[in-house]
């Protein structure tokens, strides 16, 4: 990478940044960014990446580590800076979820514990059923019965977070964490995700070479969907970073706080700007959305908390675009014939259907079953994506998905570089050196397997038959390797749950596309069908068609005790499109517990969409 003074540089690819956000790039001073939706947040950190590592201010062999919430966040950000710096920054560019990061902490520093609270080095993560039992052993005795699993769990995390560390006396949460952390029984040890946070707060806060290794690791630290942070997560950044001389980017949105129940710190942003003496600044134009869904937007900033500010619609548009649609029916069965004649519409149109998604408040199987089957006799497919959005990013699924790709089509590019690389990770050899003999095995060996991958899809006709070819796949790339590489599969059955779960749906898939390998990839991939989701799995995408289903009392049922973190779901839904966006409230919904809806609770929403020329009505 060529090296240019900071006055010499300009963002890559040719990306505009607005006033706000090249200030925030070039700023060497902490700063929180307050975005809304569409405002380029992921861009922003990629451009400031390609700043820091360009001029040097992040100094060789220092990193930038960019935190986030969720592990699709943290994935397209990678992505998004290898794209635009290149891969040469990629070792040094480290992005992860708090979860992850806390973890990579007590991982390599564990035996910096005092004795008696060091877990064992293969401990399970997050396992219910050593937990409760340890709760049991311990002497607990639930009065919750079988009936209310929600509220024990919401209770032993609660009982487990006041444990002070190190660990001292016996009440019940001591004799807990005792268990969970040495094994008992049959039990092998156990963290939860709060013990792993809390564990790696103290080896930083009792080791001080520690907390100055770190410090001299990272020089940049960047913290994406901020407004999404737990009091926990934010002990973390501060043990770490606190008083130091790393400069922290903090990017988020107040409107899109819909993470209050996983116990969101209300706070964080005046909390950051207090802390870390940070700038504050504000951008302004919202990229994704058309006009008339920007001011919809703007119109729920009162009952947001949020001044009204000056955002505003990329140029790209004419002021009149976008639509902006309340469908209002007697029952489900006319929704899902006016939604599925819609949608079939709209890909008649030329939109893709994986351009266009289904959203629900919850349970969108409930919401949702009906449609998928109009969908379908209209040749549409509709997937609800809840176990496929997350199994995707796994890093095994990935790559022998890519080595399925190349034994169809050898004539992919890119799945070949991303595949040479990953192999030779894995393998420990040298990719910087492609000609030496171990490279030269390396490409040959994968030639053979992507070869007898070819000749096998013939001859699967079983699940047996599949399963022994992934098999086979995984064997090449060498289980243990695998393990060693991607640490998360150190632990218990979570390797073999995945790779059992991604041969059971491949299956699924490849019955459906009547043995069309290329079909069935493609569809395993989502790429032919229309995803639906809940609001929170929406989170930092975006669609040109989106279709809320379910805009009723029932859907939000907690309204009354949190509305504010229920507005701001409803934000949300409405800020992922690009073009239109439709609701749908119907007086009867067949199949639910309480089939007759009402909206009494948020009538606010309807009284908002009904304003003069925001939406265009349909009742039926």
């Amino acid at each position: 990478m060529k090296i240019v003074s900071p006055k010499e540089w300009e963002p890559s690819d040719n990306v505009h940044l607005e006033r706000a956000a090249d200030e925030s790039v070039r700023t060497k001073e902490n700063i929180l960014v307050v975005a809304g939706p569409g405002a380029g947040k992921t861009e922003l950190l990629a451009q400031k990446a390609g700043y820091l590592f360009s001029t040097n201010l992040c100094m060789y062999p220092r990193k930038i580590l960019a935190i986030s919430f969720k592990n699709d966040a943290a994935d397209n950000l990678k992505k998004r800076v290898i794209r635009r710096c290149g891969t040469e920054v990629e070792s040094r560019f480290i992005s992860m979820t708090y979860d992850a990061f806390a973890k990579s902490i007590l991982d390599r520093f564990r035996l910096a514990l005092p004795t008696g609270n060091t877990p064992a080095a293969d401990y399970l993560v997050n396992d219910d059923a050593t937990i409760d039992a340890a709760f049991k052993d311990a002497g607990y005795i639930s009065p919750y019965g079988e009936q209310r699993p929600a509220r024990e769990k919401a209770f032993y995390e609660k009982i487990i977070s006041a444990v002070k560390l190190p660990l001292r006396g016996d009440d019940l949460g001591t004799k807990v964490w005792r268990r969970l952390l040495l094994g008992f029984g049959s039990y092998s040890s156990c963290l939860s995700f709060k013990m792993i946070s809390m564990l790696a707060i103290y080896i930083i806060q009792s080791n001080r070479q520690l907390k100055k290794a770190l410090r001299l690791t990272y020089s940049h630290i960047f913290l994406d969907e901020f407004q999404d942070t737990t009091d926990q997560q934010y002990d973390l950044v501060k043990t770490c970073f606190f008083g130091s001389t790393c400069s922290l980017t903090a990017v988020g949105d107040n409107k899109q706080r819909i993470m209050l129940w996983a116990g969101a710190r209300k706070t964080v942003f005046k909390d950051f700007l207090n802390d870390f003496h940070a700038q504050e600044k504000h951008l302004i134009t919202n990229h994704r959305s058309a006009p008339r869904l920007v001011n919809l937007q703007k119109a729920m900033y009162d009952s947001l908390n949020e001044p009204k500010g000056q955002v505003e619609a990329s140029n790209k548009w004419n002021p009149d675009d976008g639509k902006i649609t309340l469908l209002i029916t007697r029952d489900n069965a006319v929704e899902e014939e006016w939604l599925a004649t819609d949608i079939q519409k709209c890909i008649a149109g030329g939109t893709l259907p994986n351009d266009i998604c289904i959203l629900c408040k919850q349970r969108p199987q409930d919401y949702t079953a009906g449609l998928i089957s109009k969908l379908a006799s209209k040749n549409v497919r509709a997937r609800i994506e809840t176990e496929y959005q997350d199994l995707l990013k796994e890093p095994i699924v990935v790559l022998v998905l890519s080595l399925l790709k190349l034994s169809i089509d050898k004539k992919r590019p890119d799945v070949w570089e991303f595949l040479l690389k990953e192999t030779s990770r894995l393998k420990g050899i040298n990719q910087d050196n492609t000609q030496n003999d171990s490279y030269y095995k390396m490409q040959e060996d994968i030639l053979g397997i992507i070869e007898h991958c070819a000749k096998s899809f013939s001859k699967i006709n079983s699940f047996e038959c599949l399963s022994a070819l992934v098999y086979k796949i995984i064997d090449y790339f060498d289980e243990s390797r695998i393990k060693a590489f991607y640490t998360s599969y150190r632990q218990g059955k979570y390797f073999d749950d995945k790779v059992n779960r991604f041969i059971k749906l491949l299956w699924d898939a490849l019955k459906t596309a009547k043995f069309d390998w290329r079909k069935t990839i493609e569809d395993f991939e989502g790429i032919n069908s229309i995803p639906i989701m809940t609001i929170h799995k929406s989170k930092g995408l975006e669609y040109s068609n989106v279709y809320f289903v379910g805009l009723e009392d029932s859907a939000f049922w907690n309204f009354k005790n949190q509305p504010e973190e229920d507005r701001c779901a409803f934000f949300v839904a409405l800020s992922r499109a690009k073009q239109s966006v439709t609701f749908t409230y119907c007086d009867y919904r067949n199949g639910m517990k309480h089939p007759q809806q009402k909206r009494n609770q948020i009538n606010e929403f309807f009284t908002l969409l009904q304003s003069p020329g925001m939406a265009n009505v349909i009742q039926k």
